[in-house]
């Protein structure tokens, strides 16, 4: 623990200068806070995108099995076959239980700058109550720093998404971490419509393998 917080307090020069960008403290705070979260995020996301690549013919092959059983399994339903519907149906729950937990881990690949920017924020604002604008039943008129923190870091996190989606050099490196074909889960939706002959479970098996 001692390593890892004179780290951050080699950080600190690098890092507390956003929060003195202005002299009024409240909005220093924001300010400051706002642009450490867009660093965690900037980085997150690089990591994740990163691992995204390396791995993307493992995740390729998770997410095409899950993608392929599930919709063998919807056409196993349309043909009301229950043996091959449940046959086929495990196997989409074990390949959706690979895919689930290898995308999870890309997740938490995106998230692990934030511990260290809360321990940074810790040594700088743990301990100090902040006030709040109106007091909040069960919180009382002050809180302390991950209160602020965590919502801005969420709502930055979003807007950084959607904002650059539309960029397209941002379009290009999210093709670049793509794993997986283009073939997409079928809808139960799809039930409702009549059964082509072409879309029989065995004939569907022929035509993936």
């Amino acid at each position: 623990m001692d390593t890892l917080r004179n780290i951050l307090l080699g950080l600190d020069p690098y890092i507390i200068w956003a929060f003195r960008l202005v002299d009024e403290p409240w909005l220093g705070f924001f300010l400051g806070s706002s642009l450490l979260c867009l660093i965690c995020v900037v980085f997150g996301d690089i990591t994740s995108l990163s691992a995204k690549r390396m791995n993307r013919k493992l995740y390729g092959k998770y997410r095409d099995e899950m993608v392929r059983h599930h919709n063998l399994s919807i056409q196993a339903l349309e043909h009301t076959d229950k043996a091959a519907y449940k046959a086929v149906n495990k196997q989409a729950h074990e390949a959706f239980g690979k895919y689930f937990f290898s995308q999870a881990g890309a997740f938490t690949l995106s998230i692990w700058p934030v511990p260290f920017a809360m321990g940074w924020m810790d040594i700088r604002f743990g301990g100090i109550p902040l006030p709040l604008p109106f007091p909040l039943p069960g919180v009382g008129d002050s809180v302390f720093y991950p209160f602020y923190f965590l919502p801005m870091y969420i709502l930055i996190r979003i807007f950084y998404g959607r904002i650059m989606r539309r960029f397209a050099f941002y379009q290009s490196i999210l093709l670049w971490a793509k794993h997986g074909s283009d073939v997409q889960m079928r809808s139960f939706v799809d039930l409702l419509k009549p059964p082509s002959p072409d879309n029989r479970p065995d004939q569907a098996q022929k035509k993936n393998d």
